[in-house]
């Protein structure tokens, strides 16, 4: 598939759109909420957003199926079929958008064999875009109408500052053996604290060195964050420090996993 500087700015501007609706919800005194049959929370921005974005890819790439967390998802006998198709989240952090953290992002990703090759983060608060993957061979973050500027992750080595990204949902309780670990190993280590794919980008950009999630996350969540993570120079890899790979199986369910900045640094000893 040709990813040519139309489908980027199309994707972009989508974003923005869905974002734009995002935050007419947002700025509301009072958010309304309902709980989905998983017992996760949905609102009306997600709704929007979703609508905003599976109509937009239908008009931008008529032939390419999508899967929105917010849409029906085709049973596996059908979408195992697919090579190409759109994976999305149009409000990935619900949660942090019903508690006003400002840390809520919509997540687009063109999914090719099980990999991502293309994704956009956007920030609606801060209209920050975060897109690029291997199928554009870099990665960017644009704010707002200024000009992109490329990203990258950031040298990690023993003995250093580590910066880690702690979920605000799923803080440090879940990893307090590996934090130990990287306390032995590392002179300094920072837990900085931060809700949806945003965590993701801050490796991408070379804020952080390593984010670890454990317990259940859906493709949608990370498909994204993985495309640009990977164009920056780093890797999303599973407990076995195996790509995350996807539509691979029936559930959409992710494994824990690692979002790492840099490849070549010690991991395996740290995480394994």
């Amino acid at each position: 598939m040709n990813i040519d500087n139309t489908l980027t700015d199309s994707l972009k501007e989508l974003c923005r759109k869905a974002g734009d609706a995002i935050l007419a919800v947002y700025d509301n005194n009072e958010i309304s909420v309902t709980q989905k049959s998983d017992n996760s929370p949905i609102t009306d921005a997600d709704r929007k957003a979703h609508r905003i974005i599976t109509d937009g890819l239908e008009q931008i790439t008529r032939d390419i199926p999508v899967i929105s967390e917010e849409g029906t998802i085709p049973p596996f006998e059908e979408r195992s079929g697919w090579y190409r198709y759109w994976l999305v989240d149009p409000l990935d952090g619900t949660k942090e958008f019903i508690a006003r953290t400002d840390e809520f992002t919509v997540n687009i990703a063109l999914i090719e064999d099980g990999s991502p090759i293309l994704g956009f983060v956007y920030s609606p608060v801060n209209q920050a875009c975060y897109y690029g993957g291997p199928a554009m061979h870099g990665a960017w973050r644009q704010v707002a109408s200024k000009a992109p500027e490329a990203i990258q992750t950031r040298p990690c080595a023993p003995e250093n500052l580590l910066n880690v990204a702690v979920s605000r949902r799923h803080g440090r309780d879940q990893l307090v053996d590996l934090i130990n670990r990287f306390e032995q190993r590392f002179s300094e280590v920072h837990l900085i604290v931060a809700g949806s794919s945003l965590k993701g980008m801050l490796v991408a950009e070379g804020t952080l060195d390593i984010y670890p999630r454990r317990g259940p996350t859906s493709e949608w969540d990370t498909a994204a964050q993985q495309a640009i993570v990977e164009a920056a120079g780093g890797k999303v890899l599973d407990v076995e420090l195996n790509p995350l790979r996807y539509n691979q199986k029936d559930s959409l369910i992710n494994p824990s996993f690692y979002v790492l900045g840099d490849p070549a640094a010690e991991w395996e000893s740290l995480l394994m």
